[in-house]
């Protein structure tokens, strides 16, 4: 039985989330913005028809995007919750911020026009004590079962739930922590791990014609952390220095898991999911007004009769425009 959360009850990292983000641009950069994003999106799809000349059963549809993403406050229908998991003699309590998310191309043919729409929420877990019988009413001090909880596991204390509406739902769980300065954003493995026999080429062409318009930047299709390196680099040098950031990273492979539905499944199912969120501050700490995110898909697409693994990673840098 779901109860509306305080504030106080979440973690540090989803109170900061709370609000409206969008693209914009960065203090003294002049990039950020709809026509200039620090974003990126790698993404194959299969295809029997040719193109370019060839027909290697996939295409790609890669590009710069920007996006609206809310996270839902106090003062929202789907407000933040707390969602015990009874277990007996205690409880898990995820503390639960519901986003609703909404991307649109910031290039090619279809500039301008939603490419995805997503919501889900981001779970705070935690450990506790357990009422006795089935609701706390009439008063708010239940009686509780006797002993200790055990404790959550460290590495588990986040959960971001996603439902994509091509049937895909998706629990990614892992932590967050604080950090001082810039956070060091690695550098990502060229996003080519597709298996031997299968012609690669189409990942380092630079296909931006009409009517084929695949693969527009070949340096962010192989280095996917390179939007986030480039805002950081760029505010430095208009004197915006970060100083204090927090990391959040979370993946399937961590306890979670995804599902398709029949159709994905059989011909482009993800697989695997993996994220790093960056919260940033300007200011000491006062703030975080700076959100970067980095988004490690995996897809299993059928090619004829073989099955490979393609990656499906996304990048971008936002602005909180909305506090709640």
């Amino acid at each position: 039985m779901p109860l509306k959360a305080q504030i106080a009850d979440l973690s540090r990292f989803q109170q900061l989330l709370i609000g409206t983000w969008t693209n914009q641009d960065l203090p003294g950069t002049g990039k950020g913005g709809p026509d200039s994003p620090y974003s990126y999106n790698v993404m194959p799809l299969p295809q029997q028809s040719p193109q370019n000349g060839k027909n290697l059963g996939y295409i790609l549809k890669n590009f710069t995007y920007y996006e609206t993403i809310q996270f839902k406050g106090m003062a929202d229908i789907a407000s933040p919750v707390e969602a015990p998991n009874r277990g007996g003699t205690y409880q898990q309590s995820p503390y639960v911020v519901f986003y609703d998310q909404q991307i649109r191309f910031a290039e090619g043919p279809g500039i301008g026009t939603i490419v995805h729409e997503e919501n889900g929420a981001w779970l705070h877990l935690q450990t506790e004590k357990q009422q006795i019988g089935p609701y706390p009413y009439p008063t708010d001090n239940p009686a509780l079962e006797p002993g200790d909880p055990e404790p959550q596991p460290p590495t588990q204390t986040a959960c971001k739930q996603i439902s994509v509406p091509h049937g895909v739902s998706v629990l990614a769980l892992g932590s967050c922590e604080d950090g001082l300065f810039a956070p060091l954003i690695p550098d990502a493995a060229p996003p080519l791990p597709t298996p031997a026999g299968l012609d690669t080429s189409p990942y380092g062409d630079t296909l931006t014609t009409p009517d084929n318009y695949q693969n527009p930047q070949p340096a962010l299709t192989e280095h996917i952390t390179l939007p986030l390196q480039a805002a950081i680099l760029d505010l430095v040098a208009a004197g915006h220095g970060i100083t204090n950031h927090i990391h959040c990273q979370v993946d399937t492979g961590n306890g979670g898991a995804v599902m398709n539905i029949p159709f994905e499944k059989r011909r482009a199912a993800i697989v695997g999911y993996g994220a790093d969120y960056w919260l940033m501050s300007l200011d000491g700490g006062n703030n975080y007004d700076i959100l970067a995110y980095t988004q490690r898909i995996v897809l299993e697409i059928l090619l004829g009769d073989v099955t490979y693994t393609f990656p499906h990673p996304t990048s971008n840098v936002l602005t909180r425009v909305q506090p709640r």
